[in-house]
């Protein structure tokens, strides 16, 4: 991976580079497809801005942010970017030729990640059109509905989820993983 870092407007410290690379690199872990970055932090009228852009295999992606801080600013892009990551990756994963069709309908099997009172292994069909949810509105969504289990897609950990009703009443999330 390629990283470009350009200052405009200001002096490029040591620590602030560093701190670029070492948060920049951490995103090979969500996608080894990234082949350049490019990052434009500038100081205008008082005011910091970062720019980044990703490019890579299929890969296309842009974080702006304006703020006070630099490292503040920075970091912002970097969340953003990770989200725009974990969203591609999804859509790319959820693409139906990845899977085994049965009469048409796209099936795939999942199991709790870890040790949970949810009987396994759960079934989805069609899983792309999972509602996105932070944990507490599936829990909500649980709620409301007087459901015993609920999957959803898990925008806080990017994973697909179940929410469920415990043996004594109360309600817990657990992620899931493909079987297979």
């Amino acid at each position: 991976m390629n990283i470009e870092i350009s200052a405009r407007h200001f002096d490029l410290t040591d620590a602030l580079k560093d701190h670029v690379a070492r948060k920049l690199s951490s995103l090979e872990r969500y996608y080894d497809g990234i082949d350049d970055v490019q990052v434009i932090l500038e100081l205008s009228k008082g005011m910091s801005s970062s720019h980044v852009q990703i490019r890579g295999d299929q890969l296309r992606l842009d974080a702006r942010s304006g703020g006070h801080d630099m490292y503040a600013c920075f970091d912002d892009c970097f969340s953003s970017l990770e989200g725009q990551i974990r969203k591609f990756k999804e859509r790319r994963h959820n693409h139906p030729h990845r899977e085994s069709a049965e009469n048409g309908v796209w099936i795939t099997q999942y199991e709790p990640s870890v040790p949970s009172e949810l009987v396994g292994p759960i079934t989805i069909d069609n899983s792309a059109i999972l509602a996105s949810l932070s944990t507490n509105q599936a829990m909500t969504e649980l709620e409301v509905r007087g459901l015993d289990s609920f999957v959803f897609y898990n925008e806080e950990t990017g994973m697909i989820s179940a929410a469920y009703r415990t043996s004594s009443g109360g309600t817990q999330v657990v992620e899931l993983n493909k079987i297979g």
